[in-house]
């Protein structure tokens, strides 16, 4: 149990920080009149929290100076992350984003880069006391600790703004990610990460060779290299788009912030809980392929009932029915894709590379989503998204069938 329980904590890490620079700052973005281009195109602050990878070449062979002598590695690189989100947090709280938007954007930016380096760094976290024949519960649990971590910001945050203003919200945030700081120094550690910093350091060329180039060449050698790309990169193209167009389209139909705070956030994030944990029941009865393709048609059939709320308009019960539906295929899908990743990477920095590349296509839709949401209108646009799950759906039929055993790294950090 206290193996669930710590899974669940470092989902609850990864869940608190992330919408801050995502999902929060739309609502902010909006209040202060900007455009739905221009929002969509805000995503790309997210561009440098995708060049994650960068980091795991050195949190695999360098220790930190000053707090290597206090703690592991891995800790030090922790505790380092964890600094750089409270600072750029605070930036953006304090920033004047009325007058100009330079030091909103400056914050953000530490968040994405501080916040890449903290996931890279839990990645090993997640594998620790782990059975390989329950791994789609374990999944589960860390995709159901980030939701719990992500209602808990969305809501609290949102609901802050609304009495206090943005900039005491943020603060909260700070607060917030200070507290979860202190209590990951406790958590137990990959063995991987038991290293003395009085022991030889790698040159940067053999860490770059170890860690990023070596790995990457024996995944490009595995025959199925292309397709788990292509997996990776179109699996969740059509919950991108909608991510945060959805949201701006609930803007537009007169739902207010508190309303979509309860509905699509507090109750939404709910949804998703369950459907987290629904995944891991899922993958167990019907392995992860046929999963991965269930969850997505269901999650396919959710966003284009968005249509039914075009044409009804403001409904509160509509909404909640259509996002009870989206959340629990949305948390079916992310512990699916959590299983997915645990089968295909091999050490911390090829996880990286590969969910970056998830994250660059994620980029690439939600930034344009705006636009083309702009182009089509929402008639065409809640019709024709929903069909881009058919290619994520092709691919995933030509996949070989992955097992978590099949993965060295798993055994690696036990």
């Amino acid at each position: 149990m206290s193996a669930y329980l710590t899974k669940i904590f470092i989902g609850i890490s990864y869940g608190i920080s992330f919408p801050l620079t995502i999902t929060i700052v739309d609502y902010w973005l909006k209040d202060l009149g900007v455009s739905n281009t221009a929002i969509g195109l805000f995503s790309l602050i997210h561009l440098p929290f995708m060049l994650k990878f960068f980091w795991g070449i050195f949190i695999e062979n360098y220790d930190i100076p000053i707090l290597s002598r206090w703690m592991s590695r891995y800790k030090s690189w922790l505790v380092l992350s964890y600094l750089g989100l409270i600072f750029g947090i605070l930036t953006m709280a304090l920033s004047s984003p009325q007058s100009s938007l330079v030091f909103l954007i400056l914050g953000a930016s530490l968040v994405s880069i501080s916040d890449g380096c903290k996931n890279v760094v839990l990645y090993p976290y997640q594998l620790i006391d782990s059975d390989k024949n329950s791994i789609g519960f374990i999944a589960s649990c860390v995709n159901l600790g980030h939701r719990l971590g992500g209602i808990f910001v969305k809501v609290s945050v949102l609901q802050i703004a609304h009495f206090f203003g943005w900039p005491m919200a943020y603060t909260f945030a700070a607060v917030l990610t200070f507290i979860i700081m202190i209590i990951t120094l406790f958590l137990k550690e990959p063995n991987q990460s038991q290293i003395s910093s009085k022991n030889k350091q790698l040159t940067l060329k053999d860490a770059w060779l170890t860690s990023f180039y070596n790995p990457l060449m024996n995944f490009f050698k595995d025959k199925s290299h292309i397709t788990i790309v292509a997996v990776i990169c179109l699996y969740k193209s059509a919950d991108f788009m909608m991510q945060k167009m959805s949201r701006m389209f609930c803007i537009e139909q007169g739902f207010s912030k508190l309303e979509i705070a309860n509905i699509v956030q507090f109750y939404g994030s709910i949804m998703v809980i369950v459907g987290s944990i629904l995944g891991g029941f899922v993958i167990k009865k019907l392995r992860l392929k046929k999963s991965m393709c269930f969850a997505l048609l269901l999650h396919g059939f959710s966003l284009a009932s968005y249509l039914l709320l075009l044409n009804y308009g403001k409904n509160s019960a509509l909404l909640s029915s259509i996002i009870t539906l989206e959340a629990l295929s949305g948390g079916m899908m992310s512990t699916c894709f959590i299983s997915f990743f645990y089968a295909i990477s091999s050490n911390m920095t090829i996880y990286s590379v590969l969910w970056a590349l998830h994250e660059l296509a994620g980029l690439m839709f939600m930034s344009t989503s705006g636009i083309i949401s702009q182009w089509l209108g929402w008639n065409y646009f809640f019709a024709i998204i929903p069909l881009l799950i058919i290619p994520g759906l092709v691919f995933i039929k030509l996949l070989p069938n992955f097992l978590i055993s099949d993965s060295k790294y798993y055994n690696k950090v036990h």
